[in-house]
């Protein structure tokens, strides 16, 4: 077998492997509410390099008398990568704006607070706010015995996040006796 064929075998094999590993990124952005980070996007852009790579590859082993259909076929798998690549992205951006807090939407999705809770910390100092103002950011509390104290209130967040969802998140948030938020946890149960 010459050269030109197994390096068009390894890339074909390739192009297969690069779809299954895009089908699982795309389960898994839209399974575990992905967003976009350096590690996402680092993730995401090394198997399209590697595709390009092993193009070039074949493209350098082809036949050097036909160089249409090698040309071809570079266009086809670069665009469909390319496309399964730009899907991922838009897919994880998508996430990443689904998940800013507002309160409107905090009050209209109870299943999807988990998602949402990260934004309420990194933009909302909870700590310090009086029980009315927290009222008012979050709506009235959940009525639940889970971790209910005497001094606390707590929220449900919805099913935990990550791939095995047995449980449920919960944000309890603690008052000292002047209603002023002390302190506030994530708890699963």
């Amino acid at each position: 077998m010459s050269v030109s064929k197994i390096v068009n075998y390894a890339l074909y094999l390739y192009v297969l492997l690069y779809a299954l590993i895009y089908y699982i990124f795309i389960s898994y952005i839209n399974f575990v509410h992905a967003t976009i980070s350096l590690m996402s996007i680092s993730a995401l852009l090394l198997p399209f390099i590697l595709l390009l790579f092993f193009q070039r590859i074949s493209w350098k082993y082809t036949n050097k008398h036909n160089k249409r259909k090698p040309k071809i076929r570079f266009i086809v798998i670069s665009s469909l990568g390319f496309a399964l690549l730009v899907l991922c992205v838009v897919m994880l951006g998508v996430n990443e704006s689904e998940s800013r807090f507002t309160t409107e939407r905090w009050l209209n999705d109870v299943e999807g607070r988990v998602y949402l809770v990260d934004d309420l910390i990194n933009e909302h100092e909870l700590i310090g706010m009086t029980k009315d103002e927290v009222f008012t950011l979050l709506g009235f509390p959940t009525e639940t015995e889970y971790f209910k104290e005497e001094d606390n209130v707590v929220y449900y967040l919805g099913d935990e996040r990550g791939i095995i969802r047995i449980d449920s998140e919960w944000l309890v948030i603690w008052f000292d006796g002047s209603d002023k938020a002390m302190k506030y946890e994530l708890r699963t149960d």
